[in-house]
């Protein structure tokens, strides 16, 4: 009995600290620093700090033993949430001398 009342308190303990990914998508480019992302309020506030990524993905040669592609997720930078709209979307400004484009997703980043 004492052995299933830890086992239980450090699932509980545990399940307590698993984070959730805020990921969204770039539905339009603004300007060269600023754009639209699928975040909406529930998932991000204004001031939080995002990732950018973008995919590099390889189609597999016919002749491949494995008839998968391959992707990559690729860094490309940071940016800050700064203004929610409506209930779907928020806008983010990117750091300086990110390339971005619509399609690029972000991630809710945390220091």
């Amino acid at each position: 009995m004492k052995i299933n009342l830890t086992i239980l308190a450090a699932t509980l303990l545990l399940s307590s600290c698993s984070t959730t990914l805020h990921r969204g998508i770039i539905a339009m480019k603004l300007d060269e620093h600023t754009a639209h992302i699928g975040l909406n309020s529930k998932e991000v506030n204004v001031g939080d700090h995002v990732e950018l990524f973008e995919n590099k993905c390889i189609k597999p040669l016919k002749n491949a033993p494995i008839n998968t592609p391959s992707c990559q997720k690729i860094h490309k930078g940071y940016g800050v949430v700064t203004k929610l709209i409506g209930e779907d979307y928020s806008e983010v400004k990117f750091d300086v001398g990110v390339n971005f484009e619509e399609g690029n997703f972000v991630e809710k980043h945390s220091h």
